[in-house]
């Protein structure tokens, strides 16, 4: 399922507007106030509905996992009376909850609020030092829903010309991250089109083998973002021209060619991307490819095939 930005920035600020956690480092006991928000520790814990005294004996209504979040309503012994994001409320052993500062400074969920350590968090500015500015340098914001990273630009000498919101500012195109709905990460960041101006052009969190969508961001001379397109993707029209112009949705899913992502930029700018294709008889049968393509400002233009389009290898 391709997922548009649009989409996913309208789930992040709803999530975003959730008040924050207290700071306290242990679990419910730092909690003077008897209701607040805690995250769920570790998976498996099971939701349970009224019981007695004894709620290990109750029934249980879900079952709550790492990085959960719930609100606490009362408690009872080393028990929590909890309400959860969708609305269900239940009793949940206590020892499961816990701030999310805590939550977030525990090693052991580095992989679960960070993105991947591989994941590029410098990207040279192509061409080099266009406007003065010589990279994006992304910065890593820990978060319960999973990594944010704030976005700068950096000079030659690695000092900030431009910084970029924080997930505090909520939902915005400039704030990338890793979910578990995908990833939204720059591709490439220069002079891409040819228009004297920085872009930074990202690719849409993305869950399956379809067209992919892209985010590009616009600044001005004077490292002001203002132009923006979000949810578009870069479709040979017509087949066979090499030519992929920016096409809006509703993307086809047969009798298509189109860049699934971007891989690298050369310093003049050329693009070395990977090229999808549903073809065959049906319009169905899968074809991949590497190519280098020209980014202008309608889209990208077919330069030579690193790599003809053929059936991945099982």
């Amino acid at each position: 399922m391709r997922l548009t930005l649009r989409a996913v920035l309208c789930l992040v600020a709803c999530l975003a507007a959730i008040p924050a956690f207290p700071t306290a480092p242990s679990a419910l006991a730092a909690d003077a106030q008897g209701t607040s928000r805690f995250v769920v520790a570790d998976d498996g814990n099971n939701l349970r509905a009224s019981g007695g005294s004894d709620y290990r004996k109750a029934a249980v209504i879900a079952v709550l996992n790492r990085g959960d979040m719930v609100t606490v309503l009362s408690r009872q012994g080393k028990w929590a009376n909890v309400r959860t994001e969708d609305g269900r409320a239940g009793w949940i052993n206590a020892a499961c909850l816990r701030t999310e500062a805590a939550y977030l400074n525990d090693p052991a969920n580095r992989d679960f609020v960070m993105c991947p350590s591989d994941a590029v968090r410098n990207f040279p500015v192509i061409p080099k030092g266009r406007q003065g500015v010589a990279a994006l340098v992304l910065r890593d914001i820990p978060s319960v829903l999973g990594g944010d990273a704030q976005a700068t630009l950096t000079d030659a000498s690695g000092n900030i010309v431009w910084r970029g919101p924080t997930q505090g500012a909520g939902a915005d195109p400039l704030v990338f991250f890793c979910r578990h709905i995908g990833f939204y990460w720059p591709q490439v960041v220069g002079d891409l089109d040819g228009d004297g101006a920085i872009e930074i052009l990202a690719q849409d969190p993305q869950s399956d083998v379809s067209v992919s969508s892209f985010t590009m961001v616009r600044f001005s001379h004077d490292l002001v973002p203002r132009g923006l397109f979000t949810g578009r993707g870069l479709v040979e029209s017509p087949r066979g021209s090499g030519r992929f112009p920016w096409t809006d949705p509703e993307f086809p899913y047969q009798n298509v060619r189109w860049i699934m992502d971007i891989e690298s930029a050369a310093p003049d700018g050329i693009l070395t991307v990977t090229v999808y294709e549903y073809g065959g008889p049906a319009g169905t049968d899968l074809r991949t490819g590497k190519a280098r393509m020209r980014l202008e400002a309608d889209g990208a233009y077919l330069v030579s095939y690193l790599s003809p389009l053929a059936k991945p290898a099982d």
